[in-house]
């Protein structure tokens, strides 16, 4: 996480670790040590806030009540894989509700087919009863204008990908 920003408030570092460890850390140690031993990722619910959760990603958007399922058809899908962070920065807004970015490398095998990908991942995040749970979440390649091809490894500059033609 940068010192650099402004917006990381000294009076929230204690929500800022709790962030790390509860959602960071622990979605890491879910998704490369526990998830191939969990086939319906359901060790994984406890992440999300299912009534709130309201997705955009790089499989379409699941509006505000429709994450489950959405969950109970992906999730199982992609057990077999392993992650890690690029950048990632926590800002909390309040002692109960925060927003992080980063980039996601996460590969494997989905359906018994190997992949490898990275994405930018955007969260907002909620404290109820203790626990930091994602409400929405972001995800998305950088696409090629011209082409219409997504870069599934993040490695585009956005410079290079906005105009319509070549």
């Amino acid at each position: 996480m940068s010192d650099t920003i402004q917006d990381h408030q000294p009076e929230f570092a204690k929500e800022e670790q709790e962030i790390l460890e509860q959602l960071y850390k622990g979605w890491l140690r879910y998704w490369n040590k526990e998830s191939m031993h969990d086939p319906g990722a359901n060790q994984s619910r406890r992440f999300y806030n299912f009534e709130e959760m309201l997705s955009y990603d790089m499989f379409g958007t699941t509006t505000r009540g429709k994450f489950i399922e959405h969950f109970e058809n992906v999730f199982p899908y992609y057990v077999d894989g392993q992650m890690e962070y690029k950048d990632l920065e926590i800002v909390v807004l309040s002692p109960t509700h925060a927003y992080s970015t980063c980039f996601q490398h996460t590969w494997g095998k989905a359906g018994g087919e190997p992949f490898n990908i990275t994405f930018r991942r955007t969260g907002i995040a909620k404290k109820k009863d203790g626990q930091w749970k994602w409400i929405h979440e972001h995800l998305s390649f950088p696409v090629d204008m011209a082409t219409k091809k997504a870069d599934f490894n993040c490695e585009t500059e956005a410079l290079d990908s906005f105009k319509f033609q070549k």
